[in-house]
């Protein structure tokens, strides 16, 4: 009869280790799963789930050094049955069931505990914002009526400005229109007086008669064209001396016999070269020399050229002044070239009629209205 061979210790000893550390494994490898998630978890609600956290853990930890006391038992005691070792791995699983279900029910808790908080959180936090937002809100309303003031109230210097030194009417009323549109923007009624001011000095602006600048300048030109036609020389016009020659050929064709009252107009004739008769009652101009003559024209010219720039810088007493220099300079070449002169003269007289520098409105009242509101709003916005 033959014996069947007798397992060496060695081999049962092994397989119950074999048997006892696949239990342990799978408990530990659970155990730690389901420590990650419970941390991963945690960690988005750290402040209210910590301390659940903290207290799982340590039971893991106990759960753990229970392993390991079954352990050190299996290592003790062999001959444990593998029923043994499935009967404890069912409990140690039946447990980590539990503290997973418990787990999550908390979880769930703290979850809706975070969500009730957030929205109760997030529903302060839009109050706040809109009573934040309606205060910022008045204080831009504020500002805005404030900055766009200042803007207009640049503006009515500027065009006062234009006014005063160049007398641009039409700058000026675009520069008060444009103060206008600003204030109108801010729909305040502070600034109502300002905009009746303003628009009482745009109707001021609108009713000044223009100066016909262009016109005035030609015909101030066309004069000087004309200074330079005039005669420079006292001397006998053209058209008698062709008379003379006339009279003195008909005077050679006649009958010797009449030798003696030829004579007596070819006497005539020389003296009236020499000799000029007046009334006694006309007023005596004195001679001019021709260079007298020359610098008497160029200082005609230089006056009616000065008559031209009075005339586009608003000069009206220099304007004036020079015209009736003009005028007692083109009298001096009355006797030479009467005609010219007289016409001349009835220009500068017509020129002299003419106001180029009508007056201006003082638009004084809006800007100190625009000032005082503006002070107004400065002492409102000083905390």
């Amino acid at each position: 009869m033959t014996e069947e061979p007798e397992m060496p210790p060695e081999t049962s000893q092994t397989t119950a280790a074999k048997a006892s550390s696949r239990p342990k494994k799978g408990f530990v490898g659970l155990a730690i799963i389901t420590l990650v998630i419970s941390v991963a978890a945690g960690t988005g609600s750290y402040y209210l789930g910590w301390p659940y956290i903290t207290k799982q853990w340590h039971r893991f930890t106990d759960l753990e050094r229970q392993l390991e006391e079954i352990r050190a038992v299996v290592k003790q005691h062999p001959e444990v049955s593998v029923s043994t070792s499935a009967a404890s791995e069912t409990r140690m699983r039946s447990m980590l069931d539990a503290e997973q279900r418990d787990w999550e029910q908390t979880l769930m808790q703290l979850r809706d505990e975070i969500d009730a908080e957030l929205a109760a959180a997030q529903s302060q936090s839009a109050l706040r914002v809109g009573r934040l937002e309606q205060q910022v809100d008045r204080l831009l309303a504020v500002d805005r009526r404030a900055w766009l003031g200042h803007e207009a109230a640049f503006l009515l210097r500027l065009a006062n400005q234009r006014l005063l030194v160049a007398r641009d009417i039409d700058a000026a009323m675009a520069l008060l229109a444009q103060a206008d549109e600003l204030l109108r923007a801010t729909d305040a009624p502070i600034y109502e007086a300002v905009r009746m001011a303003i628009a009482q000095d745009h109707a001021n602006l609108a009713a000044i008669p223009k100066v016909d600048e262009v016109g005035l300048y030609a015909r101030l030109a066309a004069l000087i064209d004309q200074v330079e036609q005039l005669q420079l020389a006292y001397e006998r016009p053209a058209s008698a001396m062709e008379d003379q020659a006339l009279w003195d050929q008909e005077v050679v064709t006649q009958n010797g016999s009449d030798s003696l009252e030829s004579s007596w107009h070819k006497a005539i004739s020389k003296l009236s070269t020499y000799l000029v008769i007046r009334r006694s009652n006309e007023e005596i101009a004195a001679l001019m020399t021709p260079e007298w003559a020359a610098l008497a024209r160029q200082n005609l010219r230089m006056l009616l050229e000065q008559s031209q720039i009075a005339m586009l810088t608003a000069n009206a007493s220099l304007y004036q002044q020079s015209l009736q220099r003009s005028e007692r300079f083109t009298s001096l070449f009355a006797q030479y070239d009467p005609d010219r002169v007289q016409r001349i003269r009835g220009e500068v007289q017509a020129l002299q009629h003419f106001d180029i520098a009508p007056q201006l409105p003082d638009m004084v009242l809006a800007r100190s209205l625009l000032d005082s509101e503006l002070e107004r709003l400065g002492k409102q916005m000083a905390p």
